[in-house]
């Protein structure tokens, strides 16, 4: 493979992890609605009186609840197993880029290894820009709390932390947070 392929496969498991952390939000999303909803659908039947006019309306309720919630979970790790799976394929590759002394063929490192092959301590990559709309997570995770949100073309700053596809970023408000590798490039 030449430098330029690997640059590209590199990007291409940044995307598919991207991807695999929004599935495993969306799942997680569905898991909540189901009980949110069985629920308000409980609350509802038994206030109108069709919990008594219906019986097994409650059993059914509940399947269908937990089968939402059975499918969201398979979802979730599903794209768990294809983040592990990404993951070790861009440390190969990685790995291929940095042997092949790829870096030494330019000027400055791509942004693609840079984020993946510094330790926390190093020196941070200048600022990025986001590609879309996402949230700024508290922690590493699809599930984290939400501490702002990025808008397409904002500026970021990475302090260098990473964990998998997620990095550490400051906003221009300087709010420090988690977003998703996939969703940045260099400015």
């Amino acid at each position: 493979m030449s430098c330029e392929q690997i640059l590209a496969e590199m990007a291409r498991m940044d995307q598919a992890m991207g991807l695999a952390n929004t599935e495993i939000a969306n799942a997680n999303g569905t898991a909540k609605v189901a009980d949110t909803g069985m629920a308000l659908g409980m609350e509802a039947a038994l206030r109108s009186g069709a919990l008594t006019k219906m019986p097994g309306l409650g059993r059914f309720a509940g399947m269908a609840a937990q089968a939402a919630k059975a499918s969201a979970a398979a979802k979730a790790e599903q794209g768990a197993q294809s983040i592990q799976v990404a993951q070790q394929r861009r440390a190969v590759m990685a790995g291929l880029y940095q042997g092949r002394n790829c870096g030494a063929q330019s000027a400055t490192l791509p942004m693609a290894v840079a984020l993946t092959s510094t330790p926390a301590a190093a020196v941070a990559p200048a600022a990025l820009v986001t590609t879309q709309d996402l949230p700024l997570r508290a922690a590493a995770a699809p599930s984290a709390a939400v501490l702002g949100s990025l808008r397409a073309g904002a500026n970021v700053y990475p302090t260098g932390a990473r964990n998998g596809v997620w990095m550490e970023v400051d906003d221009d408000n300087g709010i420090r947070g988690w977003m998703s590798s996939a969703f940045a490039r260099p400015r």
